[in-house]
């Protein structure tokens, strides 16, 4: 690897960047196509978990954890990846910006793909509860006025009668357990998406969080260090970047999915998928000779 010894830097090979342009481009593709999927139709799962909590739909719960995976990945598809660049323009790339929107995404995607994945929907509907009831138990933690810490405060009593439980059955579990077992059933279902065991889905998920909190141990396990004109250089493994951007994608993925599936409308997903992908190809700077539609493109 060729390092500039003044700046530090090197450049990037073609196969250390594609994974990332994949990933923002199925970011770009799959915001696109959770804007389509409409709302849950008559007999589909979500439809019947409305009952059991419809003041706060399951459905609407689950595309706002996904919105919010998308927002952060699209976050970081637009800087690591821009739809326009200028002809000097360069990315500098850093492992905690990447490893902070990637957690994020992978937080945000895990809970919708929690509460999806399991067919039975009452176990669903109950996930779902609990997701709402700690939401709201931290808004009445952040809160700084006393009338609307009490308001909140008997707003998840309310629920708890409604739904007729104990609270313990509804407790939340904690964002690493929530990650482990969305990416454990994503795993079942895209084997070669995700790192194949709980240990590395628990380190990537301990690196990002450490290195968002400034922590050090990310920075020195997760780096490279060269010799460069008599300086040792250190700069960010362009590999750590990968697995987490990969592992936030994977999951975000699936739910997405899933959600179309569990809404009633499966069948028409594929056509919204065809939809965004030739939206956003339309978009992309291409190089010269590349194909003006996008691979497996039903156009014209």
């Amino acid at each position: 690897m060729d390092v500039d010894p003044d700046t530090g830097r090197t450049a990037l090979t073609r196969d250390e960047t594609e994974p990332w342009v994949q990933v923002a481009l199925s970011a770009r593709v799959m915001q696109r196509t959770l804007r389509q999927i409409p709302i849950p139709a008559p007999g589909s799962l979500l439809d019947g978990a409305r009952a059991f909590f419809p003041d706060e739909t399951a459905a609407d719960w689950c595309r706002s954890f996904l919105a919010a995976a998308l927002e952060h990945l699209v976050m970081w598809a637009d800087y690591a990846t821009p739809l326009k660049y200028h002809p000097e323009a360069a990315v500098e790339f850093a492992l905690r910006p990447a490893q902070t929107l990637a957690r994020a995404a992978l937080e945000s995607a895990s809970q919708a793909v929690w509460v999806l994945s399991t067919q039975d929907v009452r176990e669903a509907s109950r996930r779902h509860v609990s997701l709402v009831l700690a939401d709201w138990q931290e808004q009445g933690k952040a809160a700084t006025d006393p009338e609307v810490k009490a308001k909140l405060t008997q707003r998840r009593a309310d629920a708890l009668r409604l739904v007729g439980g104990d609270e313990k059955k509804f407790r939340a579990p904690l964002y690493i357990d929530l990650v482990k077992d969305a990416a454990a059933h994503v795993r079942t279902q895209l084997p070669d998406a995700l790192v194949q065991d709980d240990g590395a889905v628990e380190r990537l998920w301990r690196a990002s969080a450490g290195s968002a909190h400034g922590k050090r141990w990310p920075a020195s396990e997760l780096t490279l260090t060269f010799d460069a004109g008599g300086y040792h250089i250190t700069m960010p493994d362009p590999a750590a970047i990968t697995a987490i951007l990969k592992l936030a994608d994977a999951v975000m993925t699936y739910g997405v999915m899933r959600f179309a599936d569990f809404s009633g409308h499966y069948e028409h997903l594929s056509t919204w998928q065809r939809a965004a992908l030739a939206e956003v190809y339309g978009t992309l700077p291409l190089l010269p000779g590349a194909p003006a539609e996008p691979p497996n493109s039903t156009g014209g």
